[in-house]
């Protein structure tokens, strides 16, 4: 997959300690610009926390959504109904499970809290289901389309859309 732009407008996240030298990590984050990263220096325990939330929650819920619904306890009409929607949605569950599986205890404590407060919201959308709440079910929807609106729209997003 080498190419010339393959790092432009990449974000690099560099996560200095204080047993690193700064000389160092002045060096790393200059590599990383002069191929065409944009660097960010966060600690290591802000990293984790927001990849558990960015990156690993992600994993786990199409991992989830491909385990469920493709479950052989359903009829195998329930697959057929399948389209492009749940195949972009459950795309990274494709991922290798011995990388996830280590990803996933690795910074574990992270995922598992930012993991309860996901089904947390989600109980509060099946709360709303449950009582036909639909002002809160359009205020789920209307505020999920208005952050990834926003989240897509920036100058640097990393979204092809």
């Amino acid at each position: 997959a080498a190419r010339a732009d393959l790092f432009e407008q990449a974000v690099c996240v560099v996560t200095p300690t204080a047993k690193s030298p700064a000389k160092s990590v002045r060096r790393l984050e200059e590599f990383w610009r002069a191929v065409g990263a944009r660097t960010v220096r966060l600690t290591p325990e802000l990293h984790d926390e927001f990849v558990s939330r960015s990156s690993h929650l992600p994993h786990v819920v199409a991992a989830e959504l491909a385990n469920y619904v493709l479950s052989p306890a359903h009829p195998k009409e329930q697959a057929w109904l399948c389209a492009n929607g749940f195949r972009d949605t459950t795309r990274v569950a494709s991922g290798s499970p011995e990388m996830w599986r280590d990803i996933a205890l690795a910074n574990r404590k992270n995922l598992a809290r930012v993991l309860g407060v996901f089904v947390e919201d989600l109980q509060e959308l099946q709360l709303a289901l449950e009582n036909a709440d639909g002002k809160a079910i359009q205020e789920f929807f209307e505020m999920a389309k208005q952050r990834r609106d926003q989240w897509c729209g920036q100058p640097a997003s990393p979204s092809s859309e």
